[in-house]
């Protein structure tokens, strides 16, 4: 009998207060818009730890971007860094063919810095691109100085084929930098 005062629950068909918000035989919540409804609370509780996990997570990320590589950023001082000569040079190893390029590298600037890294292309005869690759020389360039430089590259054609090479700077780091 349903006068407005009592409800079926929809889990267990017992009749029950129209104001219950729990059924007093099966103990499930009737209501979902109650804040003490267990689903509520804990869906309440895990959009708040997102959203604070979120923030801490990029102040970390912020943190450590800034530690690991500190301003000034070389992609502000592009071209500071310059090639001065260079020179390619091929040996079989024991791991196979290897492409050796060594050369200067001066610094124009007031920034000393380290880790760069080089782009290279190769060009067979008639100057069409057979490779490319990037290599990482871990020495410094002080300020206003110049350093000798050498890379490994492993080739993917036949040695032979590799008659020209084009050498630039794609990034360098602040001496500064952490790691």
């Amino acid at each position: 009998m349903n006068d407005g005062f009592e409800t079926c629950c929809p889990f267990c068909a017992e009749t029950i207060p129209a104001a219950a918000k729990i059924c007093p035989r099966c103990r499930q919540w009737i209501s979902l818009r109650s804040f003490r409804n267990p689903v509520v609370g804990l869906v309440i509780t895990l959009f708040a730890l997102f959203v604070v996990g979120g923030c801490v997570a990029f102040f970390f990320t912020h943190a450590f971007s800034r530690i690991s590589n500190p301003p000034p950023y070389y992609a502000d001082h592009v071209g500071s860094l310059q090639i001065l000569q260079s020179k390619m040079f091929f040996k079989e190893t024991t791991n196979g063919p290897r492409i050796y390029i060594t050369g200067i590298l001066t610094n124009r600037s007031q920034i000393p810095w380290r880790d760069i890294e080089f782009e290279c292309r190769f060009l067979e005869t008639n100057g069409n691109l057979i490779d490319a690759d990037t290599s990482r020389s871990y020495s410094t360039v002080q300020a206003n100085d110049d350093s000798a430089f050498r890379l490994t590259v492993t080739p993917i054609q036949d040695l032979q084929e590799y008659e020209n090479l084009k050498l630039s700077i794609s990034n360098a780091r602040n001496v500064k930098s952490f790691f």
